[in-house]
């Protein structure tokens, strides 16, 4: 009901009206063209990220209190985390073409609600099984806000400004997943594993008519090569058929491979980090909240790191965006399996320090990469198939998560540990290196290829258009 009540209403822009190019594709009018408007729409993306993410990470503190009122084992709470990361992935299919046709800001609105509504009766589970519904449907809602806000940050930004701007849409999931553990690992001990689940849905609910009032569309293809200067307007026709040409960039390719096998230990690490400090190392809940803190803001730095970095290497040789990912890809794979090998000793604050500092290098170098993927992706495809782009990479992202957390879970019942779980998952970050060292190869010539293929649409267009100026 939501979706159809979106649908209804996506081709219209702030007035009701709609604004129709001569191919069929629909062009709203563009009301983000100013600074300003573009700063505010970024940042009440960012918040709304943010929040929806929370709804991912919240369960991962409360895991041994679930598995004790629901008598069941690790395995069976991996498997929620892999049906809700794939269930939403393959939705987000269907989402990412709706982005590529339909009005994006309604769109993303009613991804939020399906997020939030299902996270907050999660609360209300009195078995398994319900609570394994609401987590699958509140992974719809997250796997469908991701192809929309990143079509929406494509229009907003050129080429060379996207680096900063996905890292901080990147940055978004990483911290919304801190707020998920936070929220839940300090209040779980004394409210229990219900509350947590309402705590990081109701904001997103009080914001929606916010970003109602604030979120505008941004104009497609208005800063690409050839139309940012130009009067005529980006055209386009949106196919099924499509997706067949998006599998032909070999940069996407790549990109989709190595989506998969790096995100597996992204899925397991996160996902049991917390139980694992509390299981393997001795810490009680709140220092192991703590420790995921430390890894978290390793994370956070490296996301920063990785976007603005990113954008600058862009801007000296493109070759190099892939490249340093990948050597920071692999690098970080070493300090992983260090930081899960080290011999803490508990209740001793040096060695708590000492952790936490290893672990903040570690997630710095496993997340250099997220942010310069997306701009990668960004920067190889038109704007008329950004959406169906970051759907596909969104589903093979989310596969790659999904089967982690369900590998986590297995291996830890089959090796009768999470820390051996934990650090086999880590290897497959090598896959990941290698991938992003072939993307190196294409990823120059890709971007000068379809810079090179916008610039002559635009100036057809001005032909066309001078043309049909005459005949008038």
């Amino acid at each position: 009901m939501i979706v159809n009540a979106v649908i209804n209403t996506v081709a219209k822009t702030k007035d009701g009206k709609m604004e129709k190019n001569g191919d069929g594709g629909v062009t709203p009018m563009d009301e983000t063209s100013t600074p300003l408007n573009r700063k505010r729409a970024v940042f009440f993306l960012f918040l709304m990220l943010v929040i929806l993410n929370a709804d991912q990470m919240v369960m991962s503190p409360v895991i041994g209190l679930i598995e004790n009122e629901f008598n069941v084992t690790d395995s069976h709470i991996g498997l929620i985390g892999g049906v809700f990361s794939i269930v939403g992935a393959l939705v987000s299919l269907i989402w990412g073409y709706l982005t590529d046709v339909y009005n994006r800001k309604w769109l993303l609105i009613a991804s939020i609600l399906v997020g939030e509504i299902p996270c907050l009766l999660s609360a209300t589970a009195t078995s398994f099984g319900q609570l394994f519904f609401w987590r699958v449907l509140t992974g719809i809602g997250i796997g469908a806000s991701f192809p929309i806000s990143y079509s929406l940050a494509g229009d907003m930004f050129g080429h060379k400004e996207r680096g900063k701007v996905v890292s901080l849409l990147g940055l978004a999931t990483t911290v919304g997943g801190i707020v998920g553990m936070l929220v839940a690992g300090y209040t779980a001990g004394f409210l229990g594993w219900r509350i947590p689940f309402i705590l990081v849905s109701a904001p997103n609910l009080i914001l929606v008519p916010i970003i109602m009032n604030i979120l505008q569309e941004p104009k497609r293809g208005a800063h690409e090569e050839g139309f940012e200067q130009a009067e005529v307007q980006y055209k386009y026709k949106v196919k099924f058929s499509d997706y067949g040409n998006l599998i032909k960039v070999r940069t996407n390719l790549l990109l989709f491979f190595q989506g998969i096998f790096g995100t597996i230990p992204w899925g397991a690490i996160p996902y049991f980090m917390v139980e694992f400090f509390r299981r393997e190392k001795e810490m009680d809940l709140n220092q192991a909240t703590t420790m995921f803190l430390l890894f978290s803001l390793g994370s956070i730095a490296g996301n920063l790191i990785g976007g603005f970095v990113g954008e600058k290497l862009y801007s000296k040789s493109k070759r190099l965006v892939p490249l340093i990912s990948a050597i920071t890809t692999i690098l970080g794979v070493f300090f992983t399996v260090w930081a899960f090998r080290y011999p803490y000793i508990p209740g001793q604050f040096s060695s708590f320090v000492l952790l936490g500092t290893l672990g903040f290098v570690a997630a710095m170098l496993d997340s250099y990469t997220g942010p310069n993927v997306k701009m990668m992706l960004l920067n190889v495809n038109e704007p008329k198939d950004r959406g169906r782009i970051f759907s596909i990479f969104n589903l093979t992202d989310s596969v790659g998560t999904g089967i982690g957390k369900f590998i986590g879970g297995a291996l830890s019942v089959a090796l009768g540990t999470l820390g051996s779980a934990l650090e086999i998952s880590a290897y497959f970050w090598f896959a990941c290196g290698f991938l992003l060292m072939l993307a190196s190869w294409y990823f120059e010539m890709e971007v000068d290829k379809l810079n090179k293929q916008m610039r002559e649409l635009a100036e057809i267009e001005e032909l066309e258009e001078k043309e049909e100026k005459t005949q008038k």
